[in-house]
């Protein structure tokens, strides 16, 4: 016993210390925001770490590799910190990677098998840099990294310009819709940065961009337009009719001309604006339904036009959603090329506004 005794208190300062491998603070580069490129011979990866102490702000710095993991390595290499990517929380894609199948393949693969990474890593695409992307990023917020982050926690669902999507859901997407799916799409302008717009993937690599008039169509196709704002020429006055509430439902079937997709869209809204004139009798509400419910309706049916004459990727999930709910239909065709879409808007006006 009187051993036992001695042991214990022996190893009690080890307990006390924690992991043998645990680091201090002050010895990791805690990576917040991460931009990948490709270059002519491998990778480009950009760091943007967050400050760890009051006045110890670390700099964005760029690496190459063959792989995200040789990447970091590099990087340990050149710095006396650590690289660690367990805060991880924005990726962002160049387009360069995106147009390369393989090497996009590859990345995702490393992140999806990261031990340290989150799942909820939210992911971006860029028709340009990723770097630069990276360092505007680091520029709007030097101490934590956390402005996109934010953003997509506090501010996107409330204004439906663009689509938060993390890893997971990428991973997802990917896997269900054979390779397509819509990127969050980000820039970097004159201005500092623009949030907005998509990165159209179709068989796994870039395929085309959402301008964002279309990302908001794709947004309302989701059932996920709330904050959305339409906006049209009433009697020489532009109307804004603000977007409270989205619903979609699809109808698949065979007919005689082939297979059918109806689209079925719901919204209420309020108008935020009236230019001056008188809305509220209800002859005009009803105008003014029909009015907004055709813009939506053309919105809808010319996003998906473009969408179809440019890849045969499921980019919206469309052939997806038909093998869901309609698998005897998707035997009948080949991907979502074979479905007619029809699209059907139905709009309610919540309240025309008031003047006080």
């Amino acid at each position: 016993m009187k051993q036992l005794k001695f042991a214990l208190i022996a190893l009690l300062p080890l307990l006390l210390t924690g992991c043998w491998d645990g680091r201090d603070p002050e010895d990791r580069a805690y990576v917040i925001t991460m931009g990948i490129d490709k270059g002519e011979d491998g990778l480009l990866v950009t760091f943007a770490p967050a400050k760890t102490t009051e006045g110890n702000a670390q700099s964005v710095y760029r690496v190459k590799g063959d792989t995200l993991t040789a990447a970091v390595a590099d990087a340990d290499s050149r710095s006396s910190r650590e690289v660690y990517l367990g805060q991880l929380r924005t990726v962002v894609f160049g387009k360069s990677l995106l147009a390369d199948k393989a090497a996009f393949e590859a990345v995702l693969e490393e992140l999806e098998r990261g031990n340290a990474l989150s799942e909820k890593v939210m992911v971006l695409g860029t028709e340009n840099a990723a770097d630069a992307c990276v360092n505007a990023i680091a520029e709007a917020d030097s101490s934590t990294g956390l402005f996109l982050w934010d953003f997509y926690k506090n501010t996107a669902q409330e204004v439906a310009v663009t689509r938060g999507m993390d890893l997971d859901m990428l991973l997802t997407e990917l896997g269900e819709q054979g390779g397509s799916t819509v990127l969050p799409r980000i820039e970097k302008t004159e201005e500092g940065l623009s949030l907005g717009g998509g990165i159209a993937l179709a068989d796994g690599a870039y395929a085309f961009s959402l301008p964002a008039a279309e990302e908001q169509a794709h947004l309302l196709l989701l059932g996920e337009g709330s904050g959305a704002v339409i906006q049209g020429d009433w009697n020489g006055t532009v109307l804004p009719l603000e977007i409270r509430k989205d619903k979609v439902s699809f109808d698949f079937a065979k007919t005689a001309e082939g297979l059918s997709c109806q689209v079925n869209v719901k919204v209420s809204g309020a108008l935020t604006g009236s230019g001056g004139q008188s809305l509220l009798d209800g002859n005009t509400r009803r105008e003014l339904e029909n009015f907004f419910g055709d813009i939506i309706k053309t919105d809808l049916e010319n996003t998906i036009k473009r969408a179809k004459e440019t890849t045969a990727g499921d980019v919206f999930g469309l052939w997806a959603e038909c093998q869901r709910q309609a698998p005897e239909v998707a035997k009948a065709g080949e991907n979502w090329q074979d479905l007619q879409v029809l699209v059907n808007c139905e709009v309610k006006l919540q309240d025309t506004g008031r003047t006080r």
